[in-house]
């Protein structure tokens, strides 16, 4: 859930390398106008995941004539590259108010191709086992609201993620006998009690984490009875690397490794209970975490090596999650705007993921070099002064920033970490409705934008920029999509990626600048066999168009020696796609 840790930190400013071009002699310019031969001149082409740059020539057409410099260029490599595959679980939402937005808009989840979510946000374990007895008398255990959260994924053919986490009164230090401090009570401010590593003492000893992992082999067991369709996974506890979501003492000068102790406390007592549970059952299920507040510096040098070297954990790691929220003063301009910390080079979107990824490859669980990872919650933190993660202008540029970001994970050239070696299996945007709560995918459009229930609840800003990438009608990514080969933009803050799918080529321009361009040129080289002469250009403006986001136009399609070329009206503050049928 989102925090405000991730505000304090500080970014770095955005870090910009300049190029020096060579100049022809003299003697040169003199032959070259002598032989009457093209020069292509050089434009600093800015790589979308960092602000790297990199020189590509002027393309000319096929009689040898410029065409004109080229904006924006993806490389599709024929269409053969297929080591990118884009999940078809790729999309999703999770957290509060799943059953606010299906039972308003249900349609909206499938036209987006929403296919993951993440479950747990309302404590189920503390709400299903009340009490002690609870732990023995089914009669006293509360199924009601995990049940109808549940009914919900299967209906909706949602993939949960269901967040196993907190700790029920009765498991609480100063609800034993005799009381034991609880150290999220001792907070300024204090914590919710439930954040806290569980204790049940038992003559003397302590057998908190012991029973813990048996409520959890319980779910596991409820879910297989009653749910047998679905796959499940589970995420063992929420942000534990944050003091509000596992309490520690005030002042402790370890706090980071101290939490990763208990940490690992919870999760290796609960795994076996859970894996063994599913062995009874005949269902195999997936157990991961650690769902990081804040995955860099130092959370991801203590966090990422103590659990998957670690021989009481590591073996039971199936998947890693995390979270990330965008924080800045301003959506664009200057180094502490919200576009800049999310280039940054070493803690941006791209970057973090990246740093993750070889923290994750190299541990020692099974089949480290492809264990999945999720950012199973992310959003943006308010800009200051404005709430502009729902701005309808803003809102729908930065989530197709976002995506951008995750896709060219895989392409980084400039990247000093190593580029990934898949995009995450998933992404949970956070949430899908917090009353009031500023923080939402549906919600009552109104004046104040602050997801409020009290009136019609559609699709918020954002959600049109999923529907583009998702919808079947649009661009349809997680239909057998790949990532393409490369991008590149020539211009500062405007950003690319593109990939392909079983029908067509497809490119996104994210443009977070004032700067309207009438006619970008747009690239698309060794595009395969293209069908036709005419593109489809869909544009995401819900200021202007609230009640009909993404308008369809078509553009032409010219060929050179380099590929597909269209010239592109892309407005200020605006996400524009290209899609063209090939094979």
């Amino acid at each position: 859930m989102e925090n405000g840790q991730q505000k304090r930190y500080r970014f770095l400013p955005l870090g910009k390398k300049g190029y020096i071009m060579s100049f022809f002699s003299l003697l040169a310019v003199i032959l070259v106008v002598l032989l009457t031969v093209s020069r292509a001149p050089f434009f600093q082409g800015k790589a979308t995941s960092s602000n790297q740059a990199y020189l590509f020539s002027q393309h000319l057409d096929s009689s040898g004539s410029a065409s004109g410099s080229t904006d924006v260029m993806v490389d599709f490599g024929s269409r053969q590259n297929k080591a990118y595959p884009i999940p078809s679980q790729f999309l999703g939402v999770g957290g509060i108010g799943l059953g606010t937005a299906v039972n308003h808009d249900g349609s909206a989840v499938p036209q987006a191709n929403f296919r993951l979510t993440k479950l747990g946000d309302y404590d189920f374990m503390s709400l299903i086992f009340p009490t002690a007895a609870s732990l023995t008398n089914a009669s006293q255990q509360s199924w009601t609201k995990f049940d109808t959260e549940m009914a919900y994924v299967v209906n909706y053919h949602l993939q949960p993620i269901i967040t196993l986490a907190y700790t029920p009164s009765w498991l609480q230090p100063q609800n034993q006998k005799p009381p034991l401090v609880n150290n999220c009570l001792k907070d300024n401010p204090p914590a919710l009690p439930t954040r806290i590593k569980p204790v049940y003492m038992v003559n003397g000893k302590d057998q908190g984490t012991q029973v813990w992992g048996q409520l959890a082999a319980m779910m596991v067991a409820h879910v297989a009875h009653n749910f047998p369709q679905i796959h499940a996974m589970y995420e063992i506890w929420n942000e534990p690397d944050q003091a509000q979501f596992m309490c520690v003492p005030n002042g402790d000068p370890n706090a980071q490794q101290d939490r990763l102790v208990q940490y690992k406390a919870i999760f290796a007592a609960a795994a076996p209970q859970m894996e063994q549970q599913a062995s009874k059952d005949g269902k195999q299920i997936k157990i991961g975490g650690p769902a990081l507040g804040y995955a860099l510096q130092q959370q991801l040098q203590i966090w990422f090596p103590g659990l998957l070297n670690d021989p009481s954990v590591y073996p039971y790691m199936d998947f890693i999650t995390y979270h990330r929220y965008l924080f800045g003063h301003s959506f664009t301009g200057g180094s502490s705007a919200l576009v800049s910390n999310a280039q940054d080079p070493v803690l941006g979107v791209t970057a973090e993921y990246e740093q993750v990824a070889k923290q994750v490859h190299a541990g020692k669980q099974a089949n480290a070099a492809n264990t999945p990872i999720y950012i199973d919650e992310y959003n943006m933190n308010s800009c200051v002064p404005n709430i502009c993660r729902n701005d309808p202008t803003l809102a729908p540029l930065n989530n197709a920033l976002f995506l951008a970001d995750v896709l060219n994970t895989v392409n980084d050239k400039s990247t000093s970490f190593g580029h990934a070696s898949a995009v995450p299996a998933g992404l949970a945007f956070y949430t899908w409705n917090i009353p009031l709560g500023n923080i939402c995918m549906f919600g009552v459009i109104d004046a104040h934008m602050d997801c409020s229930t009290n009136g019609t609840i559609v699709p918020y800003p954002q959600y049109y920029t999923y529907e583009l990438f998702g919808g079947s009608n649009y661009l349809d990514m997680t239909n057998g999509g790949y990532v393409a080969n490369s991008q590149a933009s020539s211009h500062s803050g405007v950003f690319a990626t593109g990939f392909y799918t079983s029908t067509s080529d497809c490119i996104v321009i994210v443009n977070t600048t004032s700067t309207s361009y009438t006619a970008m040129n747009v690239l698309a080289q060794n595009a395969g066999r293209v069908s036709g002469t005419r593109a489809n250009v869909y544009t995401l403006q819900y200021a202007q168009h609230p009640s009909s986001p993404i308008s369809l136009q078509q553009v032409s399609l010219s060929q050179n020696g380099s590929g597909e070329i269209a010239a592109v009206h892309v407005p200020a503050y605006t996400t524009v796609a290209i899609s063209f049928t090939a094979s």
